[in-house]
């Protein structure tokens, strides 16, 4: 069994291939490829930390695609999840039953996750500090900033230099959203092994 985490997926979501510069023809095309990548990396075994955004858009399409991703999946709700927190409690109550189809877990956040070689971590789909936009939105939300490593999704940061910030009080934040991770999951092996590099 082997841990891999990702975020922002943003199934559907035609607008996000030119948002986050998107290497994809089309929505369909960044789909087919999104679960290639997860499929090609995860086993029936295997369990996957989703950070949230995972898909927008028309849900009816949805089914097609969250059925078919391999894994033991747990969804840490993002900001554009339609049972976000921050929802309201009758928009959360009519998905809550079908977003436990798609995933095997729902969790707001999660905390206390040790790694491999024992590494406490949380998880979010915020950072404790930092945004896709100027201003901290969501900012209740957000988990309080204790000093232990976070892993989140949120920013959309692109390319290698975006895997890894400090928030305002210097914690680490290890960001695995798929536009820094060539838009597949990551292994807890190299979560590790990034962590152990800063």
């Amino acid at each position: 069994m082997t841990r891999f985490f990702i975020s922002d997926t943003h199934f559907g979501h035609k607008n996000i291939i030119k948002y986050s510069n998107r290497p994809f023809r089309d929505v369909e095309h960044m789909d087919e490829m999104l679960v290639k990548n997860w499929n090609d990396r995860v086993g029936p075994t295997d369990v996957v930390y989703h950070l949230g955004d995972v898909a927008m858009g028309a849900s009816e399409r949805w089914d097609n695609i969250l059925k078919r991703l391999s894994g033991y999946k747990i969804l840490v709700t993002g900001n554009h999840d339609r049972i976000f927190a921050g929802e309201k409690p009758r928009q959360r109550e009519k998905w809550d039953e079908k977003y436990h189809e798609w995933f095997d877990e729902v969790v707001d956040n999660y905390r206390g996750l040790w790694l491999d070689d024992g590494t406490i971590v949380d998880l979010s789909h915020f950072p404790y500090d930092g945004d896709s936009h100027d201003g901290d939105r969501y900012t209740d939300f957000r988990l309080p900033d204790t000093g232990r490593t976070l892993i989140h999704g949120h920013t959309h940061a692109e390319g290698i230099d975006g895997r890894v910030s400090r928030s305002k009080r210097g914690t680490l934040q290890i960001h695995v959203g798929v536009d820094s991770w060539g838009y597949r999951p990551v292994s807890e092996d190299e979560v590790i092994d990034l962590i152990a590099s800063v």
